[in-house]
């Protein structure tokens, strides 16, 4: 089979996994930190939802810490996707910004939560996910 862009082994000679470096904790915590995009008051809630997949596609293959906490992240992000749209009928159902309001802070909190596991090289598990990418 040909590979293109093999993953690096990343195993000390004892067989367990090398710590995460600084340049994948960043990559991490940044696929979480966009969840931060869906509050109301930041005009782009569509890199909420690209962020994390392109790093989830680009980041991937070069580590498990990353592809984690991507997927992680991404499966995340799409449910707050759902929300989001859940989120803007009702807003404008109720003419009232309440509900969008909620969304982004819930998103927000949490997504702000997993980046610093993520600062700190701990695994990722959001509290519920849509579990479409693993």
């Amino acid at each position: 089979m040909l590979t293109l862009n093999p993953k690096p082994s990343g195993n000390d000679s004892d067989g367990t996994p090398r710590p995460p470096n600084n340049a994948e904790k960043g990559f991490a915590a940044l696929a979480h930190g966009a969840g931060v995009f869906w509050l109301p008051v930041l005009p782009l809630p569509i890199l909420a939802l690209l962020i994390p997949v392109l790093i989830l596609s680009f980041a991937r293959v070069h580590s498990d810490f990353v592809e984690q906490h991507a997927v992680q992240a991404t499966n995340f992000q799409l449910l707050m996707g759902c929300f989001y749209v859940l989120a803007m009928i009702g807003s404008f159902a109720f003419n009232s910004l309440f509900p969008l309001w909620w969304v982004g802070i819930g998103s927000a909190m949490f997504s702000m939560w997993e980046a610093a596991k993520a600062i700190n090289g701990w695994k990722s598990k959001y509290p519920v996910t849509l579990k479409l990418f693993k």
